[in-house]
């Protein structure tokens, strides 16, 4: 068996693939953001649907790396976390 870090750098663990039952508020709240999007998009000409696009874009961008420094950040910490027991339990048993 691989290390975990390897099935993580792999791409064979991930984070962002939650599965969300149909009733959820995740859920919800994409088909609400769908339906206005839908709405709002048919309301715009081709210039206006363009810049958008583009905003949409940028707002997707700024999530991935929202969501990357997160991941980041939180194992890091996890990381520390068990550095500190295990250098908490050794100590303890000396």
């Amino acid at each position: 068996m691989k290390s975990i870090l390897e099935e993580l750098y792999m791409g064979n663990i991930g984070f962002d693939s939650w599965n969300y039952g149909k009733d959820s508020p995740y859920v919800k709240a994409a088909q609400k953001k769908l339906e206005n999007m839908t709405l709002l998009t048919a309301t715009l000409d081709d210039s206006q649907k363009e810049l958008f696009n583009g905003y949409v874009e940028a707002q997707g961008d700024m999530e991935a790396i929202t969501r990357y420094d997160t991941f980041v950040e939180a194992l890091k910490f996890g990381i520390l976390f068990m550095i500190d027991i295990f250098a908490k339990d050794g100590a303890e048993n000396e």
